[in-house]
């Protein structure tokens, strides 16, 4: 349960300091002009990327109970960021840690969206039976209770064509 948690908290700090990593990864082992630019359009995409996922997880109503992420989570944002780190060392697997970042960022986008509409289908499901169940209890149409139980007004409504 600790890491799941620190993982939910590590999310958001992430989105800040992972695309920052490129800029430093580049200032430290160094890299061409051309390398600078793709830093400078890939920070922000990443950037944005990292928020879009965070927030697909913090729209779980499970996730934001327990303060925790799943464990499947944990292995895909694992997986992810530590492929921006490498990509962040600008080594001779630059295009190797590039490739496994982007397939990466698109296998934690899909697994967080699955886990969101799952989550949502099975609450909806929880709820709908829940509201047949009480239909079922409900008094038959007319049916006044005894004083015992409380009173129950039936009001029924028509529209009286003559009027109009």
């Amino acid at each position: 349960m600790f890491l799941r948690r620190a993982v939910y908290y590590w999310q958001l700090i992430a989105a800040l300091l992972l695309p920052l990593w490129l800029f430093v990864g580049w200032g430290i082992w160094g890299g061409g002009a051309w390398t600078f630019v793709g830093v400078v359009v890939a920070a922000p995409v990443l950037f944005i990327a990292i928020l879009v996922v965070t927030l697909i997880i913090y729209g779980r109503s499970e996730v934001r109970a327990a303060n925790a992420v799943s464990w499947l989570d944990v292995a895909l944002l694992a997986l992810w960021h530590l492929s921006i780190i490498g990509l962040g060392c600008f080594g001779a697997t630059g295009s190797l840690f590039a490739m496994l970042t982007v397939v990466t960022g698109l296998a934690a986008f899909w697994g967080t969206l699955w886990q969101l509409v799952r989550g949502f289908t099975r609450r909806a499901r929880q709820t709908l039976r829940e509201f047949e169940q009480l239909a079922g209890q409900t008094p038959p149409r007319g049916h006044v209770s005894s004083p015992e139980q409380g009173d129950v007004y039936v009001v029924y409504e028509s529209r009286d064509q003559r009027r109009a």
